[in-house]
């Protein structure tokens, strides 16, 4: 990891910085990175976000900032979110990743706001043909920047019960490619991954020392020393990391939902 964090000008180099701004979601995909099935409606509050966006354009600069869920067109303050992230000014592209199915009730103004978004197909449900030509049309009257990614293959990464060998989990933390492209805000902390917060609260237990409380005095020395760390996160015993075996893309039964195992 020596070197794949740069700090110039006293920030850290990254590729991308996510803000989940919702946990839940308008599907129910099995095996969701983001455990939006298992998790509660939840929305971060725009004034949090801009102050979690200041505290790290101190010590970090992600070419990316990705506004993600859950699904994020759940936001009942959506735009107020997205005009949070644009005067943040942290990054060079702001983007929004979507499965779809909201945007043709979006506004001119939420397209006029992005820089980039990224649309996430599914088998199951499939985007409707005349969604995807509308989104098409938005996106090249707005100049926004178009990313369909096709899904129909999850990885697998959750453990069916908590991993106690040290080795195993060095292992998965050292070869997972989430800790290099899905750094996260969340609650005032940056992560190295997505997973630790969700897992706080899904599982109600602590994982914030995973992360790296932002403040006043945080140091781009600091932050890069967490991100080149060795030691996996504590949340690397609930997970297979991204190099996980997949399996076909799913929606979740009615009443059907994992039991974590996590003695």
């Amino acid at each position: 990891m020596k070197n794949v964090f740069p700090i110039v000008d006293g920030r850290v180099q990254t590729r991308s910085l996510e803000s989940h701004i919702v946990d839940h979601c308008n599907l129910r995909c099995a095996s969701c990175c983001s455990l939006s099935p298992q998790l509660p409606k939840w929305e971060v509050e725009p004034a949090a976000l801009a102050d979690e966006l200041r505290l790290a354009r101190r010590v970090i600069a992600p070419t990316w900032l990705k506004l993600v869920g859950g699904e994020p067109l759940l936001h009942s303050r959506l735009l107020e979110c997205l005009e949070v992230a644009k005067a943040a000014n942290i990054a060079t592209i702001v983007s929004v990743t979507t499965n779809g199915f909201l945007l043709p009730r979006q506004a001119d103004e939420f397209w006029e706001m992005l820089d980039a978004l990224t649309v996430s197909l599914y088998p199951q449900p499939a985007l409707p043909a005349a969604t995807i030509q509308l989104i098409e049309e938005k996106a090249a009257q707005h100049h926004v920047r178009l990313n369909w990614k096709k899904q129909d293959q999850f990885v697998q990464m959750d453990r069916e019960e908590r991993c106690e060998d040290d080795a195993e989990n060095e292992a998965v933390w050292a070869a997972c490619w989430l800790r290099r492209r899905c750094h996260m805000i969340r609650d005032g902390r940056f992560y190295a991954c997505t997973r630790p917060a969700h897992f706080s609260k899904m599982l109600d237990e602590d994982f914030t020392a995973d992360g790296v409380l932002l403040h006043e005095a945080n140091t781009a020395e600091e932050i890069q020393s967490y991100l080149q760390r060795s030691e996996p996160l504590e949340a690397c015993a609930l997970c297979l990391g991204g190099n996980a075996p997949e399996a076909p893309h799913r929606q979740l039964k009615p009443g059907e939902e994992r039991v974590r195992v996590t003695a």
